[in-house]
């Protein structure tokens, strides 16, 4: 009875799990290794790959397949391109996040802290803002929205182990280019 409110109800549950499990491992794993830019990516590699073979443990090793609650089945055509509802609602679901982390960052104390701190951590410290914490925080909120993205695309593909795995292949391209330049 509940699985048109499924997405509802599994969106917070994931944020706040994900973003407790991102300040467990940021504490643990990450803040230990700060400044050390190709350490960091290769510990936190490490912690993908426990985490997929823990899932794999407790799962079994297949894909499940995710429902389409009822308001988001189905398609629309919108001149001779045919739109399906799922899709429309991660673009609607995208566009708020991406409005609400512009107004975090650019209107509030907190957004003023996390750009300071990435522009220039000695002389933020040194203006008493603290860093240890905005990078908890930051790390953290950043495990939530890849785990509510998990929530959100499970529908259209299915939820597998190793769903993130083409991003983080491009961030460790990108963090290896950048520290080598």
């Amino acid at each position: 009875g509940l699985f048109d409110a499924s997405l509802f109800i599994a969106l917070p549950i994931a944020f706040l799990v994900a973003a407790v499990a991102g300040l467990v491992i940021e504490r643990l794993v990450i803040r230990p290794l700060y400044g050390r830019p190709l350490e960091t990516l290769l510990a936190t590699w490490g912690v993908s790959l426990i985490l997929q073979q823990t899932i794999r443990m407790i799962f079994g090793p297949t894909n499940r397949e995710v429902g389409n609650p009822s308001w988001a089945s189905g398609a629309f055509e919108l001149g001779q391109l045919s739109i399906t509802y799922n899709r429309l609602w991660l673009v609607i679901f995208s566009l708020i996040v991406f409005f609400a982390l512009y107004a975090v960052l650019n209107k509030t104390w907190f957004g003023l802290q996390m750009r300071a701190v990435t522009q220039n951590r000695r002389m933020a410290s040194a203006m008493g803002i603290p860093v240890p914490w905005v990078h908890t925080a930051v790390f953290a909120i950043g495990a939530a929205m890849a785990a509510a993205s998990g929530v959100l695309f499970g529908p259209l593909g299915g939820v597998t182990q190793t769903m993130g795995a083409d991003f983080t292949l491009r961030a460790f391209i990108v963090v290896v280019v950048d520290e080598l330049a």
